[in-house]
């Protein structure tokens, strides 16, 4: 078993959050991308349902984020901090790593729980985009939605800041810490 890991190895909270707006930033352009290509090839029921004049139902709309939003995000999170390189593309980019807190690689399973904890900010602006809306799709709850994701990305934040290992509230659950690997 690995020896515990020096403080002063451990990523910065500035470097960490840079890193992750990054990435939001490139699975964002990468979502959209996929969304135009099923709209290009015809294969969103929801589009389909809207143009012919059925339109769609709210737990289909649901499904439809959870499977072409949702499970993209998971697979790519997982996939790659389970990888030997335990990092992000902008983790990376940034000279940052994913660790247990012992110092060891991040298997899959704890990959896959760190990222169900740190998606629910998405999953519950989804559930205010799909749920708490005007029959015609138009959110209607904004301010609370607003108020709601911001406050869960804050908690999020604010555990990091205040955790001797700079552990977010998903790296707590998952047993995980991102360490730096050069000096900035």
């Amino acid at each position: 078993m690995a020896a515990e890991i020096p403080r002063c190895q451990y990523a910065s909270i500035r470097r960490r959050v840079f890193s992750y707006c990054a990435e939001v930033f490139l699975l964002f352009a990468g979502i959209l991308a996929l969304q135009g290509l099923l709209i290009a090839l015809r294969l969103n029921p929801l589009v389909q349902g809207v143009l012919n004049g059925s339109g769609f139902s709210k737990g289909a709309y649901h499904l439809w984020l959870l499977g072409t939003v949702n499970l993209p995000l998971v697979a790519y999170y997982t996939g790659t901090l389970a990888s030997s390189a335990q990092a992000t593309l902008m983790m990376r980019w940034m000279g940052l790593r994913l660790e247990t807190v012992r110092g060891g690689p991040v298997g899959p399973g704890r990959a896959l729980l760190r990222t169900a904890v740190m998606l629910i900010p998405f999953e519950v602006n989804h559930l205010f985009l799909v749920w708490a809306s005007s029959p015609e799709g138009v959110p209607n709850r904004l301010s609370l939605q607003y108020a709601v994701v911001g406050i869960l990305i804050l908690v999020y934040v604010f555990t990091a800041a205040r955790s001797q290992r700079r552990q977010s509230a998903h790296d707590r659950v998952a047993g995980t810490v991102v360490v730096s690997t050069r000096n900035v």
